[in-house]
């Protein structure tokens, strides 16, 4: 049995019918689920799209609220653990994972995932081509940090750590729904957490390329994201114990990537700047001055400065002190912006490579 569970919070309804459709619709699939993050009107309104989505393909489609699982703040941690832990107690022998806000999911996604089960991977992770300037909280925290965490391993090498699209087999399921690690992050960290216990896991891991990309909604400043790098800074620095060296994992090719997203501008670099034109605050300037960094002087984060950074952040970060948070966002969205300045103008493959290159730095340094 295949379950497909979307948790969501505030996507356009539309879409997530759209999504509820195309998954209850495909051949292999028995259930779908969509687990809100509240009691509320989103949810009703999802609800009310459900059954009807239920009644036209025959496929029982499921609309319930997240339960309270985790220590961090509440958010998607809280409702993937909430369906890992009912897709075990139901025994489903494979549970797929999308965000809600996929513009242009098909039953591609799930073909790639349940072909690569039947190889005998017990998690199938999908990648995807992303625009030069999307993907920042992956490019320069999350594939850095892992990289200088557990260099030579198969996490360094993952093309979506962060990616909320995958399968998970029963024995995944099973072990995930009652690893403390993961029932403890209810937050953005929840995707980082993940694909570091599934790697430890050592059950096969396969990548499956979805070549059109991941179309969603992208960002007008990073301030939208601001609690998403924070809370996957934090994930990075946690997880515990190295995957086994030589563990199985393969993917697809590579295939072209689509004109479209090699033009596609992903946040708003004016608005952006905005969000950290005001001076650090006497708390703040503690923090930069103890990472060796002038708060009196611009910071112009490159390439070479955040290798030095990433890994004090890595040890001495406070998700709970807010001038912690209020410096790493201010040092993250400088190196965002510098990357922007001076490696996108190059053009989309130059600037994909140069990310790219960064991860090898960043594992040989290690």
């Amino acid at each position: 049995m295949s379950l497909v569970v979307f948790p969501f919070k505030e996507e356009r309804v539309d879409v997530v019918a759209g999504n509820l459709r195309m998954a209850a619709g495909h051949e292999r699939v028995d259930e779908v689920w969509a687990v809100a993050a509240a009691e509320d009107t989103a949810m009703a309104d999802v609800a009310r799209v459900a059954s009807d989505v239920s009644g036209a393909t025959g496929t029982a489609v499921e609309v319930f609220a997240q339960d309270r699982i985790g220590v961090f703040r509440p958010g998607k941690g809280d409702g993937m653990n909430t369906a890992l832990a009912r897709s075990a107690e139901r025994g489903f022998d494979r549970t797929h994972f999308y965000d809600a806000d996929i513009t242009n999911f098909d039953h591609g996604w799930i073909d790639g995932a349940e072909n690569a089960a039947d190889q005998g991977y017990g998690v199938v992770r999908h990648r995807f081509p992303r625009a030069a300037t999307d993907a920042m909280i992956t490019w320069m925290v999350t594939k850095p940090g892992l990289a200088l965490r557990f260099p030579g391993t198969l996490l360094p090498r993952l093309g979506q750590p962060l990616g909320g699209e995958l399968l998970l087999t029963a024995n995944a399921v099973e072990a995930l729904a009652t690893d403390p690690g993961v029932r403890a992050r209810s937050d953005w960290g929840i995707d980082t957490v993940l694909t570091h216990a599934t790697a430890c896991l050592d059950l096969g891991l396969f990548e499956h390329n979805a070549p059109d990309g991941k179309r969603h909604a992208l960002y007008g400043s990073l301030t939208d994201i601001r609690d998403m790098v924070l809370e996957c800074l934090d994930a990075v620095a946690s997880v515990q114990g190295d995957p086994p060296r030589g563990a199985r994992f393969d993917a697809d090719p590579p295939a072209p990537v689509p004109k479209d997203l090699k033009e596609t501008v992903a946040y708003d670099v004016d608005e952006t700047r905005k969000s950290i034109a005001d001076a650090p605050g006497a708390t703040e300037r503690s923090v930069l001055s103890s990472l060796g960094i002038d708060p009196n002087s611009p910071m112009d984060i490159d390439g070479d400065r955040w290798n030095e950074i990433l890994p004090a952040l890595l040890q001495r970060f406070e998700l709970g002190d807010e001038a912690w948070r209020s410096a790493v966002f201010r040092l993250w969205v400088e190196r965002v912006i510098n990357y922007t300045l001076n490696q996108v103008p190059l053009g989309y493959d130059t600037a994909i490579a140069y990310l790219e290159g960064t991860i090898r730095v960043f594992e040989r340094a290690a």
